[in-house]
């Protein structure tokens, strides 16, 4: 789709919505499994950071098993590249086409209509919107 990504549904202006609009359900196919170690002997350090990234990143928390598998081999590619020496232009964007393919960047995930929310709450950080929340709520009365 040419152009720039369209914005999230909350942001849009549209007057005439369809009658369809927000009628479709979300299924859930599966579940997102743990990462896996990467496994690359002598990686260097920006590939090793970029796999830790994606592993705590809110994506990795959706990433199926075969997800993990494609996210270790788009990692051993951008580790051979690096290794040859310095990456020219072709090498780059089979790269950045690899990462597109994961979803790493949020204008892919719009393009296609995802929009990533927390499957699952983390009761610390539920306890610190709590505190804030009272705290707010005494300073404003």
């Amino acid at each position: 789709m040419p152009g720039p990504a369209p914005k999230k549904a909350s942001q849009r202006r549209r007057a005439n919505k369809p009658k369809s609009y927000g009628a479709a359900d979300a299924v859930v196919a599966g579940q997102a499994v743990a990462p896996p170690p990467l496994g690359i002997d002598d990686c260097h350090q920006m590939v090793v950071d970029l796999y830790e990234a994606l592993s705590t990143s809110v994506e990795g928390k959706f990433f199926s098993a075969a997800d993990w598998q494609r996210a270790r081999l788009e990692c051993f590619y951008i580790n051979s590249t690096i290794a040859r020496g310095r990456p020219g232009a072709q090498a780059w964007a089979a790269v950045q086409s690899g990462l597109g393919a994961l979803l790493v960047s949020p204008a892919d995930k719009r393009r296609i209509g995802i929009e990533l929310n927390k499957a699952t709450t983390d009761p610390d950080e539920d306890a610190a919107v709590a505190s804030l929340d009272e705290y707010r709520r005494q300073l404003g009365g």
